[in-house]
């Protein structure tokens, strides 16, 4: 991993986006409550997200930080992937996921080099992440790459 890409993972790893402010605790009512803190203050992630349309499309979101939004796909029924740069990240989604019964294909990985098949995906949702890669332009290469011809991004 280079210095920057480094700085940017022991920054994250510290503390995934939001936890210090709004987890208490990280079992099933810290994150329902962290969901609910996360969803008032931007209440426009439903509009943009559109979870429920996800219902059997393969999706893959990069930076599942605390995991809300990964848990509104995986309630929605997509068949479900994520990546995070931090080991803290994915940790967190999949405690989260676990107090809720759900599942995903969970993995730590780096936007700039997707460790997936060309035109994998159905969507490709990203929320607040791909600004910080070092190489911004090479993760949206990324994200171009594994998505299916005609499918949908969110970013």
């Amino acid at each position: 991993m280079n210095h920057k890409k480094q700085e940017v993972h022991d920054f994250w790893n510290e503390a995934s986006c939001g936890e210090d402010l709004y987890l208490a605790a990280a079992d099933r009512k810290g994150y329902e409550a962290q969901a609910e803190a996360r969803y008032r203050l931007e209440p426009y992630i439903f509009d943009f997200a559109d979870f429920a349309s996800a219902r059997g499309q393969k999706v893959l979101e990069i930076g599942v930080g605390l995991g809300a939004d990964h848990q509104r796909f995986a309630e929605a029924g997509a068949d479900l992937y994520g990546i995070d740069l931090t080991e803290r990240a994915v940790e967190h989604t999949r405690q989260r996921l676990a107090a809720f019964g759900l599942s995903s294909h969970l993995s730590i990985g780096d936007a700039e080099r997707l460790d997936f098949p060309d035109e994998s995906f159905d969507r490709i949702y990203s929320w607040g992440v791909l600004h910080h890669s070092p190489d911004t332009q090479k993760a949206i290469s990324e994200v171009h790459r594994v998505l299916k011809r005609g499918g949908g991004h969110e970013s």
